[in-house]
């Protein structure tokens, strides 16, 4: 049975409680850094609506992300895709979506995109942290059975336990540092957008070493799985953006 928490009048899974707590958690930090580096952008009612309109973009692309891996499954159960509580939301997609409406947002509203992609780096590694203690109450993205030194009977989705690589402690761990490491950076105030390139760069490739050790099951695509290729895809684009930001630095230094 997965563990739920109690709010008295109800019971919330577990899983569904951290995430919230996670999601809310990320809002207040990136609104704590806009408070010190973009204070128009850390008004109330500007910050409100940006987040909201993030929220729901990276909600609906999560679950559209998730469902789209797994429609074998959904294709059965039409009622379960709605259903969040079961599990079932997927970063990668949530962050594509809401890079995108907030993309959208800044050009709307004026702001400084790079700067408020630098707050929401710092919200999403707070927030991921959090999230990755969700999945593992839940049993979620469980890593695969080992008999390595350091594995741990944990249990997967479906409550079996085994012996399996302790993934999602390595994934909060992973959210821990690089939070610490991005806090440590901006003391140096480097150039808008470097808090941001930092997190996506670290963060999709120690994912993409990490997804060899998960276990759960998602498309493949010539033995490799497709977050793997995402992650791969996202450390690439990194890379050409901190090279072009490199070359035209170098160039405007020369001029």
């Amino acid at each position: 049975m997965h563990p739920t928490f109690d709010l008295f009048f109800f019971d919330v899974p577990l899983y569904t409680a951290l995430v919230v707590l996670g999601a809310v958690s990320g809002l207040i930090v990136t609104f704590a850094f806009l408070r010190t580096r973009a204070r128009r952008a850390a008004r109330v009612t500007i910050f409100l609506d940006g987040a909201l309109i993030v929220l729901a973009a990276g909600w609906i692309g999560a679950r559209a992300y998730h469902v789209a891996l797994h429609w074998d499954y959904y294709v059965t159960r039409p009622d379960e895709i709605a259903q969040i509580g079961l599990g079932g939301l997927a970063m990668r997609g949530a962050f594509l979506t809401g890079l995108a409406a907030l993309a959208f947002y800044a050009r709307v509203r004026g702001l400084l995109f790079a700067r408020l992609a630098d707050a929401g780096a710092l919200g999403l590694c707070v927030g991921q942290a959090i999230g990755w203690a969700g999945a593992l109450s839940w049993g979620a993205n469980y890593g695969v059975i080992s008999d390595s030194p350091i594995a741990l009977d944990l249990p997967d989705a479906y409550g079996l336990i085994a012996p399996r690589f302790p993934l999602q402690y390595f994934e909060i761990g992973l959210f821990v540092c690089l939070f610490v490491g991005l806090v440590v950076l901006a003391g140096y105030h480097p150039p808008a957008g470097t808090l941001f390139l930092a997190y996506w760069g670290v963060s999709a490739a120690a994912q993409c070493a990490l997804g060899a050790l998960r276990g759960d099951e998602t498309l493949l695509v010539l033995g490799w799985r497709f977050d793997q290729i995402v992650d791969a895809l996202f450390t690439a684009v990194v890379g050409g953006i901190v090279i072009a930001r490199s070359a035209r630095s170098r160039t405007d230094v020369a001029i």
